[in-house]
């Protein structure tokens, strides 16, 4: 039971974690029931996939960009004929940021398709009922929780068991020598386990802690005695690798109004479309970034065919919408799927691809993200290390395309 309650707060963590602008919403075509696509004209039996994100509750529109990017890839399909002539209707809900609304939201729409795709929930194990109900039915998600992980019919384009990838931190850590020794961070009550992984991992490199607290970051909006007391405390390393990206914003606004710059500060959710706009460019200049994407906001465009074809249809279907990472993370799952439906034998039933899941051990959606295994469950090692720098986002390393895999190891929780 601890472990569920510890599991269910990473859950929601990481979906606090990036806080991504609420992207614009462009047009698309609505079918009664829910569903949603336009068939251009094909004549097959439609094929139903089902997609479930919070989009409204404490949050409203928490994970709308990954609502568009399904409603896009499900576009790029049908209108290049889609599948075998047969047309993807998406049928959706929305699971209203609480657990209840998961639990209604997956047990109303995973009845009525072949698939469920994209979906991303912050209380994704109240989905648990849903995915052990319909046991031949493939769900293709990127997983918050990992107890879900445990469920067969369950497939994740990068698998995040507990634990914390370091291969990008040992890469910062070892351009700072001796700063991981002093770290300091500020934890959201509501998303602190997810730094208990970050911290665990970072204490495999050899990292020690200076400073820690935990607060409810909605309502904190002045971290000035916080700074003081890093500043005090000497801390070097300023992990904010766990926080929205308003929270992000603050907490380097008050260290720039006290002069105090630490070595190091780490920030992966900043990779955001809005963070350059809303933070002063003096406050966040040298920050850097671990990912485990590609620089999906444009900079990887060239060099990577996954990201190129996420940026290209979500303007087609949803012009001006700001990707994020659960939009990235949707798209890969989409893109998994139809990798599964195209390789599945047979009637091309929920059971065929359900099997052809499990034969994928190697994905990384055309470049969109770090190479993982979704049959394994095993997490991606390998990263980028990009950094804002005259308030861009710059590609540190590799410096010129793809990821590196240097260093990479996965630390279990408590391994």
């Amino acid at each position: 039971m601890l472990m569920q309650s510890r599991s269910a707060r990473l859950a929601l963590g990481l979906t606090v974690v990036a806080l991504a602008a609420t992207a614009c919403s462009g047009g698309s075509t609505k079918k009664p029931g829910g569903a949603v696509g336009g068939t251009h004209g094909l004549t097959g039996t439609p094929i139903k996939i089902g997609n479930v994100v919070d989009l409204t509750g404490p949050i409203p529109g928490l994970f709308k960009a990954a609502r568009e990017a399904t409603e896009a890839y499900v576009e790029k399909i049908n209108s290049s004929g889609g599948l075998g002539g047969h047309p993807v209707v998406l049928v959706t809900g929305d699971s209203q940021t609480t657990c209840n609304g998961a639990t209604a939201a997956w047990g109303s729409v995973m009845p009525q398709v072949q698939a469920m795709v994209g979906s991303i929930s912050g209380l994704d194990s109240c989905a648990a009922k849903a995915l052990n109900a319909n046991p031949k039915t493939p769900a293709v998600f990127q997983i918050l929780n990992p107890v879900l992980s445990g469920i067969p019919n369950t497939f994740s384009p990068s698998p995040h068991p507990l634990g914390q990838s370091i291969g990008q931190y040992k890469y910062i850590s070892d351009l700072h020598p001796g700063a991981i020794k002093k770290v300091g961070y500020i934890a959201n009550a509501v998303t602190e386990f997810s730094y208990i992984q970050l911290i665990a991992g970072m204490k495999k490199m050899g990292g020690s802690v200076a400073y820690t607290r935990s607060t409810d970051v909605t309502k904190q909006t002045d971290f000035t005695s916080d700074i003081i007391k890093m500043r005090a405390a000497g801390v070097k390393w300023l992990t904010l690798d766990g926080l929205p990206i308003d929270t992000i914003n603050r907490i380097l606004n008050n260290a720039k109004q006290q002069n105090w710059r630490p070595e190091v500060i780490t920030a992966a959710p900043a990779y955001d479309g809005n963070f350059l706009k809303l933070a002063d460019p003096a406050a966040i200049e040298g920050v850097y970034l671990p990912l485990q994407q590609a620089l999906f906001l444009g900079q990887d465009r060239a060099s990577s065919v996954g990201v190129d074809e996420y940026l290209t249809w979500l303007n087609k279907v949803h012009p001006g919408a700001k990707p994020d990472i659960f939009g990235a993370q949707a798209w890969a799952s989409m893109e998994l799927w139809d990798e599964a439906w195209q390789a599945a034998s047979g009637t091309k039933s929920p059971d065929d691809v359900r099997f052809a899941l499990g034969t994928i051990t190697k994905f990384d959606a055309k470049g969109l993200i770090a190479e993982a295994s979704p049959t394994g469950r095993t997490p991606a090692l390998c990263w980028v290390v990009a950094q804002i720098k005259n308030d861009q986002f710059v590609r540190v390393e590799p410096k010129d395309k793809g990821f590196s895999c240097a260093g990479g190891e996965f630390v279990p929780l408590g391994g």
